[in-house]
């Protein structure tokens, strides 16, 4: 009898969208101290799916980042993920 190996089928086929716990609470971090607001426009600048909302962009973008690190601890990855957010996210410059 063959056996399934379920844990790699899902991860075949798992949606873009999808965010473990530990990526949604690391977003959810991010979110509030970064103060990211709700809207659009943040997924182009972490090549996710345009389609996203600035939350969810975020969470997948998370979750991507998590799935490139599969040994990763979370109290590391908050200010791992946050100095990359920062190289990734625009700088508004200041002068004349």
């Amino acid at each position: 009898m063959k056996m399934i190996d379920y844990d790699k089928l899902h991860a075949t086929f798992k949606p873009s969208s999808y965010v473990s716990n530990d990526a949604n609470h690391i977003a959810n971090y991010l979110i509030c101290e970064l103060c990211i607001q709700s809207g659009t426009g943040l997924a182009r600048f972490l090549n996710v799916d345009s389609s996203f909302d600035n939350h969810m962009a975020m969470r997948v973008w998370v979750q991507k980042r998590l799935d490139a690190n599969p040994d990763y601890v979370v109290d590391d990855m908050y200010s791992q993920l946050q100095s990359e957010l920062y190289e990734l996210l625009p700088h508004a410059g200041y002068g004349y």
